[in-house]
């Protein structure tokens, strides 16, 4: 990589060997440059090396950029890689039992899920059946599928729904 490591959600490697975070073993960071006076106070001669701040939960990670010429091969060997992660558009169905009062745990859901997601009520489609119901919502968000996944089911225990099926594509 021949220029500094942006500060944007990615994931990075050195050597094509993903940086993991300690705490909690996820490979998402948002990285930053950190410009270290190597010498006395004064002298002005810097060392870049950066922090990374892990997206899930925020643990910094220190490191710096081994790249470097090799003489043998007459060539510059680039150690650090960023791979920026963009917006992903996901389509969710969600089945969930509802009993007798279905109505309103289906509002209770459908609000919850459009304040932790953001989603516009026109992006979710809600049918009644016989004592399940069915959501699907078109969403566009940074995070992977896992964490929207635990998200949901979160959002769906702490309500007392049960789901029957969840599918994320």
């Amino acid at each position: 990589m021949d220029e500094p490591l942006r500060p944007q959600k990615s994931r990075i490697t050195i050597y094509d060997e993903p940086v993991i975070c300690r705490f909690c073993s996820r490979d998402v960071f948002i990285p930053y440059e950190v410009f270290v006076n190597v010498e006395q106070p004064g002298v002005n001669r810097r060392h870049v090396s950066y922090i990374a701040i892990c997206h899930h939960c925020g643990q910094a990670k220190h490191f710096g950029d081994p790249s470097h010429y090799d003489n043998e091969k007459d060539n510059y060997i680039w150690a650090l890689n960023q791979y920026l992660i963009s917006i992903r558009s996901y389509k969710i169905k969600i089945i969930f039992y509802v009993g007798k009062k279905g109505n309103g745990k289906i509002k209770n859901f459908t609000n919850k899920l459009i304040q932790d997601f953001g989603i516009e009520k026109e992006n979710i489609n809600i049918s009644n059946l016989k004592g399940l119901a069915e959501l699907q919502i078109k969403i566009s968000n940074l995070n992977e599928i896992e964490n929207i996944r635990a998200d949901i089911m979160n959002s769906a225990r702490r309500l007392y729904i049960t789901i029957k099926d969840l599918t994320i594509k």
